[in-house]
């Protein structure tokens, strides 16, 4: 009898092991756009890129408020969250006193408030550092 039990027990672990089979899942590809692909030459030069260093307030906004292209709008909310995220605490208070959608007012209406000479001249991240620091300051309590 016990030998009966073991080799019935031998057959089951058996089987089991043998129908189970191991999946690993695999993240879908993406492919990159054409209008964003850097291999492609010659590119749209009004796309932002990795390659935009010194950005000027002009690109910046323009990409930023952008309503055909919401890829382009998308990197330059990433723009402007790596500008905030690197000088929180430092050059204004920091998401405890202001909320994400009160900074997007906040510098939507410095930009709109700046003439078209100084967008162009401008880099995007003075000017953003200029709005946080005018309205983004922290009260200091003794």
């Amino acid at each position: 009898m016990k030998i009966h039990t073991v080799i019935a027990s031998s057959l089951l672990i058996l089987s089991a092991m043998t129908s189970a089979q191991t999946q690993y899942y695999e993240y879908p590809r993406s492919e990159s756009l054409p209008e964003d692909d850097s291999s492609v030459f010659p590119r749209d030069p009004a796309l932002l890129t990795h390659q935009d260093l010194h950005m000027s307030g002009e690109r910046f906004f323009t990409a930023w408020t952008s309503r055909t292209n919401e890829r382009e709008r998308i990197k330059a909310d990433l723009y402007l969250l790596g500008v905030l995220d690197t000088t929180e605490g430092k050059a204004w208070c920091g998401y405890n006193r202001l909320k994400a959608i009160s900074i997007h007012e906040v510098v939507y209406s410095y930009f709109t408030a700046q003439p078209a000479a100084r967008l162009q001249h401008e880099r995007a991240t003075t000017l953003i550092l200029e709005a946080m620091t005018q309205n983004g300051k922290c009260n200091k309590r003794k």
